[in-house]
């Protein structure tokens, strides 16, 4: 195949439309094309399941869901939305049964529960939402709880959600009846975490700090959590500011990826053992301002990584060996992107 599509979620405070959609040739080894997917208001994140999309959606004093049909040209339909709150959220995750839709809102520190059509896509109502509490020592950024990212656990037995603001890692239980929080893990002190994901094999997960610039190796076992170990994502003599963005494994689970926002860098790791640990590759520039979000293709061949500030797309090649980046290009443009998915 040598060409891939993708689409790219973003603010629509200036000059962003909501989603675009890009290709990217891979015998070129370019980004061939980026043009606006569908026109709507802060679609700050976005995540397809099966031939559905569903993304964020902001308009005038409402906020929530809008689901649309992933046309066979690549192009996009609106199916439904639900715009039952009011504070917009920042992360969304689709349940492996494609039943549920779970988000994260970072402003008032909650989390919502969706419930959806799974044959139609339709999102069909808001079944519950859990309000975190909690401050951190950080008193600029941790005043109060600010859920930054939730998905559903490998098992499918639980919903984890990471706050900002408190410093916590928690898990629910959920379904048709809500949410039930039962464990919580508390990392340390002003770390600001900030996004998560799971090793494949399901044991182990890795934490991005936004405040401390640092990745975290937990063990999961039965909703539990539980601290291994922790390397910075930036250099240690980095005095000014940055701030942990996205944080994305490689398909075959070998190399582990953090873009770091203000250091305009992104860390790479090798992740050793059966996941139990990591080690620090390379730190390389994106070459743009602000890097919010990355994906790797499904080839494990091309890194794509979206600037917020300046709007930039800049196209790695990846090594498969040894993971390192190489950059090919910094000349494209999304807008305020801040989410990036490959079909």
């Amino acid at each position: 195949m040598s060409e891939v599509k993708g689409f790219i979620g973003s603010y629509t405070k200036q000059d962003g439309k909501g989603i675009y959609s890009f290709t990217l040739d891979t015998e070129e080894k370019t980004i061939k094309t980026v043009e606006t997917g569908y026109e709507v208001s802060g679609s700050t994140y976005i995540q397809q399941h099966g031939d559905k999309l569903y993304g964020i959606k902001k308009a005038d004093s409402n906020a929530g869901i809008q689901s649309y049909q992933i046309n066979e040209d690549g192009t996009l339909t609106v199916i439904n939305d639900n715009l039952s709150s009011t504070d917009s959220a920042c992360h969304i995750w689709i349940t492996q049964d494609g039943k549920y839709l779970l988000e994260a809102v970072y402003g008032p520190g909650v989390v919502r529960l969706y419930k959806l059509d799974e044959t139609t896509g339709e999102v069909l109502e808001l079944i519950d939402i859990a309000q975190q509490e909690g401050t951190g020592t950080n008193k600029e950024r941790q005043d109060h709880a600010h859920t930054h990212y939730i998905q559903e656990t490998p098992d499918g037995k639980y919903a984890v959600a990471v706050d900002l603001g408190t410093d916590e890692v928690i898990t629910f239980t959920f379904g048709d009846h809500g949410f039930k929080r039962v464990e919580t893990l508390k990392v340390e002190p002003g770390m600001g975490p900030r996004h998560l994901i799971f090793n494949d094999n399901g044991k182990y997960a890795y934490l991005f700090t936004e405040l401390s610039n640092e990745v975290v190796v937990l063990k999961y076992a039965e909703g539990k959590f539980e601290m291994l170990d922790k390397l910075s994502s930036i250099p240690n003599d980095f005095t000014e500011n940055s701030q942990g963005a996205a944080i994305r494994l490689s398909h075959d689970g070998k190399y582990l990826y953090a873009s770091n926002r203000g250091h305009q860098s992104i860390a790479v790791f090798k992740v050793l053992g059966d996941g139990e640990k990591i080690e620090l590759v390379e730190i390389v520039g994106t070459g743009g301002d602000w890097p919010r979000d990355f994906n790797i293709d499904p080839s494990d061949t091309f890194l794509v990584c979206a600037h917020e500030a300046d709007g930039v797309l800049t196209l790695f090649e990846r090594d498969k060996e040894t993971g390192r980046l190489t950059m090919l290009e910094n000349d494209k443009r999304a807008p305020e992107g801040v989410c990036v998915q490959f079909l």
